[in-house]
């Protein structure tokens, strides 16, 4: 797909919602202030699914203990979670395309309900089978609600705002991750059970579906009164909403190369931060020699960490573009940071090794990078109207890396001769892997320079002049050596064909060398001018001179 083409398609679904605001420029004010009740509402929502999603790693001790499991039997829980992902997250993408994004946010934020109330139950009754049951269904559900969610966030807020109001989502679920790390060992303690940190679970999905149902009443409020004034503003508009609205699997194929390789670093991102987190209680207790309530208490800097610096570096970015520098950096932290864990040592004379302290934070800086840079670029190279499938795309393959790293780490720490060497070879494991994706991205700058350029400027989706110059002459540059001349002067073959007899076309020598190239090469004419000739006469039945 040309880069060109991609940023205007990209604009096109989304014109609907620009073409909305244009004509009622006087309520742009109320539009701020539910801009702002929409963003509350879109991070409250995910606040329940994050803190039940990290249950089992604030209790994985308490887990192994009560349910009498293996490491490799825990991370089945997490496995079990990821692995329907990997085929359900495209379906979701396409429901939510289909169907829309609010009967997304409505079912899937349901089903959340009732899958932790089903893994709470498997919880009182130490059933392992019975919770694994509910993390599938889990799963299933939560992947899916969180692409919803970051379509509504891509229907309100575009442009500049885009890595700004993501960086602020992103803060909330970090929030409840730090919570249930700390929280959810306490209510354990004190209840000395699983059924209470479990069920209190639920009650925060209920509440988070409440959040989910506000926020869709509010944005179908807004869909209707724009529709009002659109009415009268421009009668073809709903007839363009109607096309721009199919959604079919052939979109697929209008995917760059660019997408394909954002995919594949999301997803060693993603592999190398969820399922480290998953066995990082244990991690910290095993290799640093931490208390699991103190290893519950030092996790919440990893999502601290996150939570602080995502609502800075959103609009950071927003502000200098550069997105393909950032996505490096973010490659490079987790590398390093992986790496430090691996290669730090315990604790010593039965003090735990506080300096560990240090990947944990970088590790939540790291995850905070990616959520800023790499997600919103996902969306700044796809068409709006296949949003949806874009990132169920992006779904399937993180669902990948989240269900089989975590087996792989269990089988790694098994197969060690004692648990502090097997979490020192999982350290180096996810730096390893993280490496791949700093190759990944070195790639942006030299395979389909044309598609990821945009993520260099500052407003992808409205480039100024300067960045469109660039934009050009990549595009010539590329055109030139495929043997492809597509960039000339729009003078040469008019589109608008009724305009052609009345126009006044030059005819000087610089235009005809300029365009020379494609009139021979491409029509396989003798001369330009009897190139240009036919090629105007075949869009518009009148003659060039």
């Amino acid at each position: 797909m040309k880069v060109n083409d991609s940023v205007e398609n990209y604009v096109n679904k989304n014109t609907l919602d620009s073409e909305q605001v244009k004509p009622e420029q006087e309520g742009h004010q109320e539009k701020s202030s539910l801009k702002y009740m929409v963003l509350i509402l879109a991070c409250l929502l995910m606040f329940g699914n994050n803190y039940s999603f990290d249950n089992p790693q604030a209790l994985q001790r308490q887990l192994t203990e009560d349910l009498n499991i293996s490491i490799s039997k825990y991370n089945l829980l997490y496995t079990a979670f990821s692995f329907p992902n990997i085929f359900l997250t495209l379906i979701g993408g396409v429901i939510i395309d289909v169907l829309g994004i609010r009967v997304a946010i409505l079912g899937f934020s349901a089903i959340v309900v009732i899958a932790q109330t089903i893994i709470a139950f498997g919880g009182l009754f130490k059933s392992f089978w019975i919770m694994l049951a509910g993390r599938v269904l889990f799963g299933s559900a939560s992947e899916s609600l969180l692409i919803a969610q970051t379509a509504m966030i891509g229907k309100w807020f575009r442009g500049k705002e885009l890595s700004t109001a993501i960086g602020y989502i992103m803060t909330m679920p970090e929030i409840a991750s730090a919570a249930n790390s700390f929280v959810t060992p306490t209510i354990y303690d004190h209840f000395n059970g699983l059924t209470y940190p479990l069920f209190f679970s639920v009650f925060l999905c209920f509440l988070s579906f409440i959040c989910g149902v506000l926020l869709c009443i509010l944005d179908k409020k807004n869909d209707r009164k724009q529709k009002e004034l659109l009415f009268v503003y421009k009668d073809n508009v709903s007839e363009k909403s109607e096309q721009i609205e199919k959604v079919s699997f052939k979109d697929i194929k209008s995917l760059n190369g660019t997408f394909w390789i954002l995919i594949l670093i999301c997803t060693i991102a993603m592999g190398s931060y969820v399922p480290f987190l998953d066995d990082a209680n244990d991690f910290l207790q095993e290799k640093f020699e931490f208390s699991y309530i103190q290893s519950g208490r030092i996790l919440t800097l990893t999502y601290l960490a996150a939570a602080i610096t995502s609502p800075f570096l959103g609009p950071y970015v927003d502000k200098v573009g550069k997105r393909r520098l950032f996505i490096l950096v973010t490659c490079i932290f987790f590398s390093f940071t992986h790496f430090l864990f691996g290669y730090m040592k315990q604790g010593y004379h039965d003090q735990p090794n506080w300096f560990s302290i240090i990947p944990l934070i970088t590790l939540g800086m790291s995850y905070s990078l990616y959520c800023c840079v790499l997600i919103p670029s996902v969306q700044y190279v796809v068409q709006q109207r296949v949003i949806g499938t874009a990132f169920g795309i992006l779904g399937m393959f993180t669902s990948t890396s989240m269900a089989l790293f975590p087996i792989l780490a269990g089988y790694i720490v098994e197969k060690a001769t004692n648990k502090q060497e097997g979490y020192s070879t999982v350290g180096f494991f996810y730096s390893g892997v993280s490496v791949f994706g700093i190759i990944f991205t070195i790639s942006l700058y030299f395979f389909d320079k044309q598609s990821s350029i945009i993520l260099d400027f500052v407003n992808p989706e409205n480039p100024s002049q300067e960045e469109q110059t660039i934009l050009k002459n990549i595009k010539q540059q590329n055109n030139e050596q495929l043997g492809v001349f597509e960039d000339i002067d729009d003078d040469l073959l008019k589109m608008e064909g009724e305009e052609n007899d009345e126009e006044e076309f030059p005819k000087d020598e610089a235009f005809w060398e300029k365009n020379q190239r494609f009139l021979v090469s491409s029509k396989g004419f003798s001369t330009p001018k009897l190139a240009a000739n036919k090629a105007v006469q075949e869009r518009t039945g009148s003659l060039y001179y």
